[in-house]
């Protein structure tokens, strides 16, 4: 079963695409692949477990701690992906894809799509993909790993990745949980997928972060059962990305993420969290 904490950014996507009206990233399959009892739960959730002195605790708590991170980092890799697609065939690999539903939002049929997550929250999601009665199209895997056991590249090749081909490889929100020795290792096992270009995307929080905002982030991961590590300095993760050959492409700070993304609306960008995209 899919964490708390991805249920949460579900209920957030799906909650942005329906009340917002300056939309930023627009998920309209977020509800539907939760369904009605579901978003109501974790809305109850929230209720209970994190009430806020505002009228509304759920807007509260969605536009202060997840809807800034979760709809720019989406918005960001699925950018890339459109932008990279424009040339031609591409493949595009989907680390930890939990609830993701690109893999039906998309019409490219030059996006060739790779689910990779853990055997139970695939099962799941196929169960729910069965009763909502949605076609699941030829130019989607969906690819069961143990991270921390299975080879990658092994997995995926089994699954008909081709490493001739220009691959985007999305890593969103998984290293809040990792230290810096794990998530290089999973840069330098994602060096080699490829033996043409490709682009990874992921997002990381920056080491020493301890404003309020940020530490009640981990309060609320905390209260959901799980651990946030420590993060990133900025430097550490260039290092990592340079000794396997990638160079930034892209890199968004809070500055360039508000600028770029919350011009407009009631949302901020979250404080000290960092989107990169890198090309080898």
């Amino acid at each position: 079963m899919e964490s708390l904490t991805a249920k949460l950014c579900a209920f957030a996507r799906a909650w942005h695409s329906s009340h917002s009206d300056h939309t930023v990233f627009n998920d309209f399959l977020a509800l539907d692949f939760m369904g009605q009892e579901e978003y109501e739960k974790v809305s109850n959730f929230i209720l209970k477990r994190f009430p806020q002195e505002s009228e509304n605790s759920v807007e509260f708590f969605n536009r202060k701690y997840f809807l800034p991170i979760v709809l720019s980092r989406s918005r960001f890799a699925e950018d890339r992906v459109k932008l990279e697609s424009q040339s031609g065939k591409i493949q595009y690999v989907i680390c930890g894809a939990g609830v993701d539903t690109f893999s039906f939002r998309n019409k490219n049929p030059n996006v060739e799509v790779f689910e990779l997550d853990l055997l139970a929250t695939q099962s799941y999601k196929k169960k729910r993909i069965q009763e909502l009665h949605w076609n699941i199209a030829e130019n989607v895997h969906f690819v069961a790993i143990d991270f921390s056991k299975d080879r990658i590249i092994d997995k995926l090749v089994e699954n008909g990745f081709d490493r001739q081909k220009p691959t985007v490889v999305s890593i969103l929100g998984v290293s809040y949980y990792l230290p810096l020795s794990v998530f290089a290792e999973t840069i330098r096992q994602f060096s080699e997928i490829a033996t043409t270009g490709i682009s990874i995307i992921f997002d990381y929080l920056q080491k020493g972060a301890f404003t309020a905002p940020v530490l009640q982030l981990k309060k609320i991961v905390a209260d959901c059962g799980e651990t946030m590590a420590e993060g990133f300095r900025d430097h550490e993760v260039f290092d990592a990305l340079e000794r396997n050959g990638f160079k930034v492409d892209e890199f968004l700070g809070e500055s360039a993420l508000q600028q770029r993304y919350f011009r407009t609306g009631n949302l901020k960008a979250f404080d000290s969290v960092r989107l990169i995209a890198a090309i080898k």
